[in-house]
């Protein structure tokens, strides 16, 4: 597990609540130009932004603060909100990871990976807000009553009687909110959307490095001795463009997890490699027990010495490897290091083999 939902809800009130006032009045002007559609003006970040943040989404500033401080997990009312407050931030609130070529990023203050790119698109961010808008008017206008679970259930799922789908009650209403000015206004939304795309993917992928939005600016300041080092910058990352999508390294570096688990042979592990081989195999999350079969197959090994067969058992992926399972792979690997002669082994440096490089 990385971060949880909990973690990133921190990391965006926390954004929020600490924005300088000179930022807080850009924002506000621009969240009210935007806002006319809206019911209830979007609360102002800054000082008393729980207070704001309470009045607007009707739950608790208390609950808020609780969520804050780690004293209360957050609940669905509460996500939900934050995700149709700040939908450009919603993929991430859920996930933790970002999609920013299509406007899906992530909170200034908050470390996205493998996405690096956190800079918003305005065109994304409306089309979103006009979606939640025209989708709200959807139930608003057949009558639904909103606090009954069993109508909105009804009014907002598509049924399969025979061979084919049937669309919600609601499609009628559907359409004629698809005449309107809004629905219109969606879609030159989607339009302008779609062409500043071809700039915002010019700027993310160039056809030259001198292409980057801050390569040429640079070159001319400092060939003008007008450039001058800015304090406080993180040396790290300082070869990177505010632009880039991806993290771009500034020379090629092999990883720990390339190394132990994916390149070297399994008669060539360490002790220490084996057992932090051991460890991770007890915490396969998500698809990491297709990475271990890749391993395994890569290097030769037949997975049902591993995981021999259960008739009629099914195996679920997310479920992991059994402690004994785990025991079998570690046991295969002591004796293949056992009967392997000691002057075959590789040299090693600094504790990482050295004749192998990253995936």
């Amino acid at each position: 597990m990385a971060t949880t939902i909990e973690d990133r809800m921190i990391l965006l009130l926390n954004e929020r609540v600490r924005l300088a006032p000179r930022e807080d009045n850009r924002a506000i002007g621009e969240e009210q130009r935007r806002s006319s559609d809206s019911l209830l003006l979007r609360p102002d970040p800054g000082r008393g932004y729980m207070e704001r943040l309470a009045a607007y989404t009707r739950i608790s500033v208390q609950r808020w603060r609780k969520v804050f401080h780690r004293r209360q997990r957050p609940t669905s009312d509460m996500i939900e909100a934050l995700a149709r407050l700040f939908p450009h931030y919603a993929f991430w609130l859920v996930t933790g990871i970002t999609d920013a070529a299509n406007g899906h990023v992530a909170p200034d203050n908050a470390q996205t990976f493998p996405e690096r790119l956190c800079a918003q698109s305005d065109g994304a961010s409306q089309y979103f807000r006009k979606s939640l808008m025209l989708f709200r008017r959807l139930f608003e206008e057949s009558g639904v009553n909103l606090e009954d679970g069993h109508q909105r259930m009804y009014a907002g799922q598509r049924t399969r009687p025979l061979a084919h789908w049937h669309d919600i009650p609601l499609v009628d209403a559907a359409y004629r909110i698809s005449q309107s000015t809004e629905y219109y206004e969606l879609r030159e939304i989607w339009t302008s959307r779609e062409k500043c795309r071809v700039n915002d993917l010019k700027r993310i992928w160039p056809t030259s490095p001198d292409d980057r939005p801050r390569v040429q600016p640079a070159k001319d300041a400092k060939e003008q001795a007008l450039s001058f080092p800015v304090l406080g910058g993180d040396l790290r990352t300082a070869h990177q463009d505010h632009c880039d999508l991806y993290y771009v390294p500034r020379s090629p570096c092999p990883t720990r997890f390339a190394l132990s688990v994916l390149n070297t042979l399994p008669a060539e592990l360490t002790g220490e490699e084996l057992e932090h081989l051991r460890t991770w195999l007890k915490r396969l999350r998500d698809d990491d027990l297709s990475v271990f079969f890749q391993y395994l197959e890569h290097h030769g090994i037949d997975r049902k010495l591993i995981f021999p067969s259960e008739p009629e058992t099914t195996r679920f992926a997310w479920l992991g490897m059994a402690e004994s399972e785990i025991d079998g792979f570690v046991s295969y690997v002591r004796r293949l290091r056992s009967s392997r002669p000691r002057d075959s082994y590789p040299a090693r440096t600094g504790g990482r083999l050295a004749s192998h490089s990253g995936a």
